[in-house]
């Protein structure tokens, strides 16, 4: 049995929910007569929950509270609410979740808090606490927006969450406050500062649960508008899916900041609230006029037109037109423009939050997310005709929304350059799939939505795209309404890999009884001899001491090598809590118990220790060069060489590679001592930032930090130097895009770093001595042969053109006549296929009733090529299908145009059978 909602509101009654101010203020709780739910009111004569869909849409549109309540005045009104009341303010975290391995973006306020504080590792930042947090939600199931936005009237891909936070630990002696403390003071929110009617309040029950854990939650209503969920997380689903009280006990309110601007302004949808000014410019700018009449209207029932609550959004919306005296066609002619510019504004707001925090469109990750958001701004943007220039929308947002959260102030230097690289991208996709979505349209009175998404997955075009191309066309198509949603869905499902078995799975549950290894290591990296004892040997091949220097492969760093006694040690690596020892042999002059001494190959040692200090200046050098977005996607260090994989939008070229290597050598020469120290993880996120987890996500109470003179400052485990100028110099090789979004820079340093420069050194001098010049005159002379190689290629391709010419012209002279057609043969020995279209092209140039069948052999291979002039293909010739149906019968394949075929792969016994064969197919093509 496994719980789900609907078992736990069986276990769940009216004691779950009951507070204090209910009985204070005397609430009732109530049974929703439109979808069932239990909700408490004031209002004794409530008969709905007050959910938007119950109620039937938005009832507070075109009424407003007193005051000042754009998106800044509401983020202070409800921060200072919460401070009065004892909480603490804290910054915002980012919107990529870097302190993360399991999310990409931050989707609520408690992510946050997850895992480290929820798991009782370390102590909340404050108790209670209020964070303004922005969050980006789209895709899978249960955040489904993509489809919503622009279209709803509340619907959004990034947002403002207003976290509300408590917590309660008896353990760690963390004495917040719970459920009825809680709702006092939203209620008091609610009717003091927001001045909602008390009677217009309603509280809806319903179940948190998730990531294995759960509690009862409120949701609070006003006129047709959830304003905020109290969530009161307090249950542990254990393994047998029976469940316990949690250790750590939370308040998780999730307030939406946007939606109480929205409901003070009572503006037509939650996009004028938020986007303020701004929104103003892009109706303007885009000259959208709906009538005002028509919009009061939409704009109350918009809000059930939610992807993820009806079964067909389509019919929803025929609905929505139907009851405001439209067809489904005038709707979306009318407020289509509208909606889009909706969409357009949400997705890029979306976007400048993303790429001040280091995120930009690509196929990676949640990246991925972003490129479909982008697109389908764009294809909004041109499908309507909005003339939008996005470049300074997103300029205008920045300026906006920087008086809140100035560090949007970062994108402003990239922002311009990566909308050109993805407008590009782009319109090369669309430039290649237009004619294969106009011929699709054409076969295809109705494109079902699995085609959809191979048409976004492999040819990069959104659903919108097709919608444009069809307009262009003149056809009408129906674009499914949940096509992100199930987007999403799928490519959730197709990310889902076999697991490699490690070392680790090899050896599960073998040490589980034997200490935690000490790591040597972590207190002086520069030994290299030490003593231990043996714990442990498995199968007289894998060895764990209680202490060594060995560091084992992790974090993208080899493992040392060297001996343990007289055995050697050529792979470790470590397994749970131990450090494993592999021998490069089966021994038995090992015992468990045995004192050895140990000793690890230096020379690898200090070559892994440069390459891996070498990283984090790299790293710092490449954000200089290329822009604080640059984050580590990953490493390798090995000895000879390493390389950092780091995010960015487009290829790194020649001229800006040279300048991380300047960069990054300036820094080798500043001489910094290397400052590595352990760190609460509360500590040194809010002294550096969450840029110490360029290396990935951390766990732990307390970090390794590795701060080179603040120039770079990372949580990172592995050996370092202790100064950069141990570095020695550091040689960038190459760069490379090995996927969409990421870049390999490829580099080398110290002792390996003198040994590739020596390398190419010599190269130069042996190129030099080739051509008895001096090194310096090698670009120059280099360059005349160039040239001359050019000149020569160029008189030798016109030399090729011109006996292809005279061949043709030879051939033409002995042309056999086969029912009013000139029938040309000829097999040639090491002609190239070029030859071959060269003699092919002279041939149907000379005369339009000809024939012409030509094959070479190379290297006992057969080549084909066959001709067809145009006066012979309105006879029904087709050099195409003649060379297919010959490939059938006489081997290989191939295949082409009317006009010319070409064909490979014939065994060379049949090179002879070539002409005849033709004739017997083309006898039954021609016509009289």
């Amino acid at each position: 049995m496994s719980l789900d909602k609907n078992k736990l509101r069986d276990l769940f009654g009216p004691e779950k929910y009951k507070v204090m101010l209910f009985d204070e203020l005397g609430f009732q709780r109530k049974q929703c007569k439109i979808c069932g739910d239990y909700f408490w009111t004031l209002n004794p004569d409530s008969e709905i929950c007050g959910d938007t869909k119950c109620v039937g849409g938005y009832q507070f549109i075109g009424q407003s509270v007193k005051g000042s309540w754009d998106f800044h005045d509401t983020i202070k009104k409800w921060s200072e609410f919460f401070v009065k009341y004892d909480h603490k303010r804290i910054k915002e975290y980012p919107v990529v979740a870097r302190w993360r391995n399991d999310l990409f973006f931050t989707l609520a306020s408690i992510t946050c808090f997850q895992p480290h504080v929820l798991n009782s590792t370390i102590l909340p930042p404050a108790n209670p606490l209020v964070i303004p947090q922005p969050c980006i939600r789209f895709g899978g199931k249960g955040f489904n927006d993509i489809d919503n936005v622009g279209k709803t009237g509340r619907h959004l891909t990034s947002f403002i969450m207003g976290g509300q936070h408590s917590f309660n630990n008896e353990k760690l002696k963390l004495k917040g406050y719970w459920m009825d403390r809680c709702i006092e003071l939203d209620f008091k929110f609610l009717t003091d500062v927001l001045k909602i009617d008390p009677t217009e309040i309603t509280l809806r029950e319903d179940i948190w649960l998730g990531g294995g854990n759960f509690g009862p939650c409120l949701e609070s209503f006003a006129k047709g508008l959830e304003i905020v969920n109290s969530v009161f997380m307090q249950y542990e689903v254990l393994p047998d899916q029976s469940y316990r009280q949690m250790d750590m006990t939370v308040v998780d309110v999730g307030w939406g900041m946007e939606r109480i601007g929205w409901f003070a302004l009572g503006t037509p949808t939650i996009y004028e609230a938020t986007f303020g000014p701004v929104f103003e410019n892009v109706r303007k700018n885009s000259d959208i006029n709906v009538d005002k009449e028509l919009m009061s209207r939409y704009a109350v029932i918009s809000g059930l037109l939610n992807v993820d609550e009806v079964e067909n959004i389509e019919q929803a919306r025929k609905k929505v037109a139907s009851e405001l005296g439209l067809t489904y066609n005038e709707l979306e002619s009318q407020l289509g423009p509208l909606e889009a510019a909706y969409a357009i504004t949400d997705h890029m707001r979306t976007l400048i939050f993303a790429v001040a925090d280091g995120a930009f469109p690509s196929n990676v990750g949640g990246g991925y997310n972003l490129r479909i958001i982008l697109r389908r701004a764009m294809s909004l943007n041109n499908i309507y005709n909005l003339s939008l220039n996005l470049t300074e929308l997103c300029y205008d947002l920045i300026k906006y929304f920087t008086r809140t959260y100035n560090r949007l102030e970062s994108a402003n230097n990239i922002i311009e350059d990566i909308l050109k690289v993805e407008l590009d991208r782009f319109q090369e996709s669309r430039r290649k799939g237009v004619n294969y979505v106009k011929k699709l349209l054409k076969e295809k009175k109705k494109i079902e939505i699995d085609k959809y998404i191979e048409l976004y997955e492999s040819h990069g075009i959104p659903p919108e795209l097709v919608q444009e191309i069809a307009i262009e066309e003149n056809l009408q198509i129906d674009v499914p309404g949940d096509f992100y949603v199930t987007l999403g869905e799928k490519r959730v499902q197709s990310q889902i890999v076999s697991k490699i078995e490690t070392l680790e799975d090899k050896l599960k549950g073998k040490f589980d009884n034997l200490p935690e290894t000490v790591q040597l290591y972590e207190k002086n990296s520069y030994n290299s001899e030490f003593k231990a004892k043996i714990l442990q040997i498995v199968d007289n091949i894998f060895v764990v001491l209680d202490k060594t220097l060995f560091y084992p492969t992790s974090g993208g760093q080899l493992h040392d090598t060297g001996k343990i006694g007289d055995e050697d040690v050529k792979n470790v690596e470590k397994v749970g809590n131990v450090i494993v020892h592999e021998l490069n042999r089966v021994t038995s002059s090992l015992k468990i118990g045995q004192e050895i001494i140990g000793k690890i190959d230096w020379d690898r040692r200090i070559s892994l220790m440069r390459h891996h200090t070498a990283t984090h200046i790299v790293n710092y050098a490449a954000r200089q060069v290329l822009g604080n977005h640059v984050w580590q996607g990953g490493t390798e260090k090995t000895p000879e060489r390493a390389h950092l994989d780091i995010s960015h939008y487009k290829a790194v070229n020649k001229e800006e590679l040279w300048k991380i290597e300047k960069v990054a050598n300036e820094l080798v020469l500043k001489n910094i001592k290397l400052h590595k120290e352990e760190m609460a993880r509360n500590q040194a996120e809010s002294n550096f930032g969450f840029t110490i987890y360029q290396g990935g996500a951390v766990p732990g109470k307390t970090l390794k930090i590795i701060n080179i003179g603040d120039f770079d400052v990372e949580a990172c485990g592995g050996t370092h130097l202790d100064n950069t100028n141990e570095v020695g110099s550091i040689k960038m090789i190459g760069s490379k895009r090995i996927q969409d979004g990421i870049v390999r820079l490829e580099y080398t340093a110290g002792k390996a770093a003198i040994k590739y420069n020596q390398e190419l050194e010599k190269i130069l001098e042996q190129t030099a001595q080739m051509f008895n010049i001096g090194k310096k005159e090698i670009p120059s002379v280099t360059k005349r042969f160039f040239n001359d190689w050019k000149d020569a290629m160029k008189e030798s391709e016109r030399l090729r053109k011109e006996l292809s010419l005279l061949i043709a012209e030879q051939l033409f002279t002995r042309a056999e006549q086969y029912k009013q057609i000139k029938i040309v043969h000829k097999v040639f020995d090491n002609k190239s296929v070029d030859d071959l279209i060269e003699i092919g092209n002279a041939l149907i140039s000379m005369s339009n009733d000809i024939i012409g069948i030509l094959a070479t052999t190379q290297n006992e291979k057969v080549n084909t090529l066959i001709v067809a002039g145009s006066k012979t293909q309105s006879r029904g010739i087709h050099a195409g299908k003649t060379m297919k149906e010959l490939a059938k019968i006489l081997g290989g394949g191939g295949g082409g145009k009317a006009e010319m075929a070409q064909g490979g792969g014939m065994p060379l016994e049949n090179v002879q059978k070539i002409r005849n064969k033709c004739l017997e197919i083309i006898n039954k093509q021609i016509k009289p």
